[in-house]
């Protein structure tokens, strides 16, 4: 048995002290690449005389320098925040206002966590037993599930000025608890030489005639604060996913109707709404995409933020209105284009490439060579930026 192994089964027997129904069983799962600090499980425990209890489980996964430097600790602690007191909150805030079923935002059921040092772990349901699988994180986004998306996005958005109104001294101790801390080594020489050989790779995949502009927009000497930009606010805090992407979000039909649930909640912070909103259509769209919906998927987050938060009984117009929307997402462009060059390779490798790093103990593991797929999509999110007026 692995050592993540051991950790599981102590909480889960700790969870289940009443459980004599049987042992419970767990099944290493294969993230296929699409998770990096993690050990995933399913479990199955027993249960007398009616169907065995199926849960999701992850345990950290990261050693030595890297878990200091992905702040893996913090991770683990955001995220059964977010399940244990921040689900409830919103839970709460829902039922005052009587959102209708259609309209909530639901978390993944929480079943406990741990979050000693070294043992992290996090339990959950398993939503496949529910009908949820993966949209494939190679394949670019269609219009439905995008769609979806941005309508889910925007309730999580809405719920988080809603909690800000309703209970502002509250809202304040969650910020501070999730807020985002830069590095405070943000001049170690491994993570600059780490950084300078992602975006270098990345500006090599522009057309010729982006080359020039796309390398002096990466490769030009940036401030620590600059390049975490998208780590903080522009204007009012929102607490935001973090993450949002095709892979942290599962779907199923249902009665021809598909639905979607949002997971993974590890790098939730208050930031700027416009970042999640950028960060979901440059990790999951292509360049033909775009070019046929990146106005329409701009205003269907804004028309579903407004819906949502009159549900909420909010006026967009008084804690984000279309003007400091579009202001942001003007300012966010170059950031959110920045991000991909060094985000977008890992969500894109291969299963086999992917960073092992439960044995690395250093960052040149991120520094992957591009993939043909990355650069195809990278290319054209730079086309697209200089079209934009971005860079």
């Amino acid at each position: 048995m692995s050592a993540a192994e051991t950790v599981l089964l102590k909480l889960l027997e700790k969870i289940f002290k009443s459980n004599k129904n049987g042992e419970i069983q767990l099944t290493a799962l294969n993230s296929g690449g699409a998770n990096y600090t993690s050990a995933l499980y399913s479990a199955t425990v027993p249960s007398n005389g009616t169907k065995p209890l199926k849960l999701f489980a992850k345990v950290a996964n990261v050693n030595g320098k890297l878990r200091e430097l992905m702040n893996v600790r913090c991770m683990f602690e955001t995220e059964q925040l977010v399940y244990s007191e921040l689900a409830k909150i919103y839970d709460d805030i829902q039922e005052k206002h009587s959102i209708a079923p259609e309209y909530r935002f639901i978390f993944p059921k929480f079943y406990g966590g741990d979050p000693t040092e070294g043992e992290e772990t996090v339990v959950l349901e398993d939503l496949t037993e529910s009908g949820y699988s993966l949209y494939s994180r190679f394949k670019a986004i269609d219009w439905e599930h995008i769609a979806i998306a941005v309508e889910h996005l925007a309730r999580f958005h809405a719920l988080s000025f809603a909690f800000a109104k309703e209970d502002p001294d509250k809202f304040a101790e969650v910020v501070e608890k999730v807020k985002y801390k830069l590095p405070k080594n943000g001049d170690d020489p491994e993570r600059k030489e780490t950084w300078i050989k992602m975006v270098t790779a990345a500006a090599q995949v522009a057309k010729d005639e982006h080359k020039e502009k796309i390398a002096g927009f990466l490769l030009r000497e940036i401030p620590q604060e600059e390049l975490f930009k998208f780590k903080f606010p522009l204007s009012t805090p929102v607490l935001c996913h973090g993450d949002y992407r095709i892979s942290n979000l599962m779907y199923k039909r249902e009665n021809g109707v598909l639905k979607t649930i949002v997971v993974d909640y590890q790098t939730l912070h208050p930031a700027c709404p416009a970042f999640d909103l950028l960060y979901l259509e440059f990790m999951g769209t292509d360049e033909q995409f775009r070019a046929k919906n990146h106005e329409r998927l701009l205003d269907h987050y804004f028309s579903e933020l407004t819906s949502a938060l009159e549900r909420l009984g909010v006026d967009v117009n008084d804690v984000y209105s279309r003007e400091t929307f579009d202001k942001e997402l003007k300012e966010m462009l170059p950031v959110a284009l920045r991000s991909a060059s060094f985000i977008l390779p890992l969500v894109l490798v291969e299963a086999k490439n992917a960073p092992k790093l439960a044995s690395s103990n250093g960052l040149e593991d991120f520094a992957l060579s591009p993939t043909q797929l990355f650069a195809e999509r990278y290319s054209g999110l730079i086309s697209d930026c200089v079209k934009w007026g971005a860079i």
